[in-house]
């Protein structure tokens, strides 16, 4: 009866995933764009998304754009 009994993972999506979620399509648009831009650091990023009152860390944007963050295990 309970042989295929395992333990469900939880996944949540990180930080960043949820902020972009957030946002309108504008907004939404507008912060892909500046993920996919190099020239964008991930400390200058999270400092000018700080300022607007959307708080993530730069190691949160640096483990997304490694795609090192839970979305890789959702998107999976």
């Amino acid at each position: 009866m309970l042989e295929d009994m395992k333990l469900e993972q939880t996944l949540l999506p990180c930080i960043v995933r949820t902020i972009i979620e957030s946002l309108d399509d504008n907004d939404r648009h507008i912060l892909s764009e500046a993920l996919d831009n190099s020239s964008w650091g991930d400390l200058p990023l999270s400092k000018a998304l700080t300022k607007r009152g959307l708080r993530v860390s730069n190691f949160s944007i640096k483990k997304h754009r490694d795609k090192e963050c839970s979305c890789r295990l959702i998107n999976a």
